[in-house]
């Protein structure tokens, strides 16, 4: 029995295994002509606005910050579209500011019907960050409601 996704969701990071990602859904797209929407989440970089509440750090420099992140997100969304582009695909890029990616990727596949999810197994994060808190790739994997694929 052939599966064909008719709807991809690809959560990005900027990591080898997200690139490597990006490509296996290109040849789902040439084989299957879906639909496939790009995402990039700035959520699990920002430093929380509390940590800036005192008067040694300048809120200016919070809004800095955010600022950095959400152009090196949209940077990161043009050269994985750019992947897409060059096989000549289109793809759907979203930058997502206030959800955490794993958050984001339950709402979103349950609201717009994805049929498949696919993310790098490992993304740019500390080893005691994943021992602590898990990584988004595991996290996905144990609550998505549709079909993951985790590629290295």
């Amino acid at each position: 029995m052939d599966i064909i996704y008719k709807k991809i969701l690809l959560a990005v990071d900027g990591s080898l295994h997200s690139n490597n990602a990006a490509v296996q859904v290109t040849d789902f797209q040439q084989g299957w002509n879906n639909k496939v929407v790009i995402f990039h989440s700035i959520k699990h970089h920002k430093i929380p606005m509390r940590s800036f509440s005192n008067e040694s750090i300048p809120v200016e420099l919070y809004q800095n910050i955010e600022e950095i992140s959400k152009n090196a997100g949209k940077q990161l969304l043009d050269k994985t579209e750019e992947i897409f582009n060059k096989a000549g695909l289109s793809v759907e890029t979203r930058l997502i500011e206030d959800e955490e990616p794993e958050v984001y990727i339950r709402r979103i596949v349950e609201e717009e019907n994805f049929d498949l999810v696919v993310l790098g197994a490992k993304g740019h994060h500390s080893k005691i960050k994943e021992i602590l808190l898990g990584t988004v790739s595991k996290k996905v994997a144990k609550s998505a409601p549709c079909d993951v694929l985790l590629v290295k």
